[in-house]
């Protein structure tokens, strides 16, 4: 056999073992991610009305859909329960939160503990959630289409003045903002 040919062997064998290597990763992949579609406890269909983040002790940190449950213990279940012990969730039944939300939740040796906090302006503008213009962070404006640090700057300054927006329209109000960028950024933002 001539040098090159036995070379080009070589790297065929090397691509079948590198292929009976990966096949059973891609299908522990999909096995994984199919088995929480499948679970009785998420919901199928279109995407859900609302987006939650949930992190800290939790088996499956991450953003999940829900579609009219706003409760803190059933989005919970959604990410795998409590990492310490199981039925750690009792007692979050009567908690509501609302879509851009952020739970963190903190064990400790007898309950657990939660943070109520909002997901970062770049996760709702990657969602569809519009940001708060009364709420947000000047830094956090920037994740809107359309507003950069000058213009997040503006609103802020108008905001502080005004003691508050009280319509999305006063936006206008705002210098750098004309009527294309007014169209721009309304779809992206809510009071």
């Amino acid at each position: 056999m001539r040098p090159s040919a036995l070379k080009t062997e070589q790297g065929y064998d090397g691509i079948l073992r590198g292929l009976w290597l990966l096949i059973p990763v891609i299908m522990g992949i999909f096995i994984f991610r199919t088995t929480g579609i499948n679970s009785p406890d998420v919901q199928t269909g279109p995407r859900g009305k609302g987006f939650v983040q949930i992190e800290g002790d939790i088996k499956n940190p991450g953003v999940y859909p829900f579609n009219n449950q706003s409760d803190v213990k059933g989005l919970i279940e959604l990410g795998g329960d409590i990492k310490s012990f199981a039925g750690a969730s009792r007692g979050l039944e009567g908690i509501t939160i609302h879509s851009g939300s952020k739970i963190i939740v903190k064990m400790d040796h007898v309950a657990p503990g939660l943070l109520h906090e909002e997901m970062t302006s770049f996760h709702k503008i990657t969602l569809g959630i519009p940001v708060s213009i009364n709420g947000e962070s000047e830094e956090g404006l920037t994740a809107v289409p359309g507003i950069g640090p000058l213009l997040a700057k503006g609103i802020v300054k108008k905001r502080t003045e005004l003691g508050g927006f009280k319509a999305i329209e006063e936006l206008r109000s705002v210098h750098g903002i004309g009527e294309k960028t007014y169209n721009k950024i309304i779809t992206y933002v809510t009071l």
